[in-house]
């Protein structure tokens, strides 16, 4: 079978779960001997005067195309100006249509609608072309990718003059076209993380409400309405998880598809017995955005330690900064690292917190820590928390409150840490690249 997958880009230069989950299932497709094609966004600061497909180079058993004069990906920074994304791009359908033809492509896999302009996924579907998207993600439902509204809270779905309110301090288009260049991504990825200390990490403006025109009201309703029928182009929809997909059919009731939870070709089964540190020592690992649910953690620590439970630590890691946070000394930053050395991260560990905000599609950094036996405290709105239902619901927390509680009853009785991984190592691992990727192949030869 030939495959052409589209997703926003390959490591080194792009990272991220969705990146890394789209490059492994491509290269073990590629391995179980199927013929696999990579279409990842080209460069954004320089625009091409049409949007084709454009021959790159090999990624070991991948063929990677490049997409010249892409719409503008907006990462997570929202959409300031909603036509920069229904744009009227010329699209060469002659050069895609033959690329088509010429390699017998029959399925196209899409990671993201981001930078893939309309009218190439409407002229494959004309082509009889099977379309399966995979849900990283909430972009096409929210700007913003992660359904949080202006107020930080859940948002109950898109409404015009609400996305207008909730991008309004987002990036302008040309800055995200430089966040998205060639060279930008290159620079990034070499620099070096620098030493501080830190403090506030989160630090909130009282800013006035912004109200928006009519004009940018009605921007973002046509927005909205041309990413419904974006999906509708859909013939599959794989769900990360049942979380996701129970949230995809409220804002699209009749769309087609079902639930396959996500992997890496790196997550493997590495679970040990769980040797507890002296002081108790806790993960996060990610971002340190309010959605993510860092500012809940750190308050909850900062109460814990002034109420006298201090025997316990948080290691941050995956964000530039390197210190003790000068706030609470029960917090220290460990800086970026490497995924050569996240097992030697985790094996340190008591266990890992993931307390997001948003309804976190999946969660592959919880997977991450099962795999090496170690406990995870995540809240209910991650994707992943229905694996850890199987071991134990107590790890599952709902607010703030409940994870404040949580850690005080662990450090009171650090031994419901050891039985959860006792439970662990008796469950059955079954979350191999090689199995997931079976998976897939069957939902691409499923009759819509």
């Amino acid at each position: 079978m030939t495959i052409l997958h589209y997703t926003i880009g390959l490591p080194p230069k792009r990272h991220g779960g969705s990146v890394q989950y789209a490059s492994d299932l491509m290269h073990e497709q590629a391995r179980q001997g199927h013929n696999v094609y990579a279409l990842i966004c080209g460069d954004t600061l320089f625009r091409a005067t049409e949007c084709r497909f454009k021959k790159s180079h090999k990624v070991r058993d991948i063929k990677v195309i490049k997409l010249t004069n892409p719409t503008t990906p907006t990462l997570l920074y929202g959409v300031k100006t909603p036509a920069s994304q229904f744009r009227d791009v010329k699209v060469n359908l002659r050069n895609i249509q033959e690329f088509i033809r010429k390699n017998d492509i029959k399925i196209f896999h899409i990671h993201t609608f981001m930078g893939l302009p309309q009218a190439i996924v409407r002229s494959l579907k004309d082509m009889n072309i099977k379309i399966i998207y995979t849900t990283h993600d909430f972009y096409g439902i929210c700007p913003k990718n992660n359904l949080i509204d202006y107020n930080g809270n859940l948002c109950s779905g898109p409404k015009s003059t609400n996305c207008a309110i909730c991008c309004h301090s987002s990036m302008s288009d040309y800055a995200l076209r430089l966040c998205n260049s060639s060279l930008y991504h290159w620079s990034k990825w070499l620099r070096l993380p620098k030493k501080k200390l830190i403090s506030t990490i989160h630090k909130p403006t009282d800013t006035p409400q912004f109200i928006p025109t009519n004009e940018i009201i009605k921007n973002y309703a046509i927005l909205i309405e041309y990413y419904q029928s974006y999906f509708n182009l859909v013939d599959y929809f794989h769900f990360n998880s049942k979380q996701t997909e129970s949230i995809f059919r409220q804002f699209l009731p009749n769309i087609k598809g079902h639930s396959v939870p996500v992997t890496t070709a790196k997550i493997i089964d590495r679970r040990k017995k769980l040797i507890l540190n002296e002081c108790l020592t806790f993960g996060f690992i990610g971002s340190l955005s309010e959605y993510k649910g860092f500012p809940i953690l750190k308050s909850v620590i900062k109460e814990l330690y002034h109420d006298g439970l201090k025997n316990i630590k948080i290691k941050v890691y995956g964000t530039a900064e390197i210190g003790i946070d000068i706030d609470i000394p029960s917090i220290e930053y460990c800086g970026l690292y490497k995924y050569d050395n996240l097992s030697d991260i985790l094996y340190h560990l008591d266990g890992i917190i993931v307390p997001s905000k948003w309804h976190e599609t999946f969660s592959l950094i919880t997977l991450e820590a099962l795999s090496h036996g170690i406990p995870a405290i995540v809240s209910d709105t991650v994707g992943a928390k229905e694996i850890i239902k199987e071991i134990d619901s107590k790890f599952i927390i709902n607010n703030r409150e409940s994870l404040k509680n949580k850690l005080k009853d662990i450090l009171q009785s650090p031994a419901q840490l050891e039985k959860f991984n006792d439970k662990l190592l008796l469950m059955n691992f079954n979350f191999s690249i090689k199995d997931h990727t079976q998976k897939i192949l069957d939902i691409y030869k499923l009759n819509n």
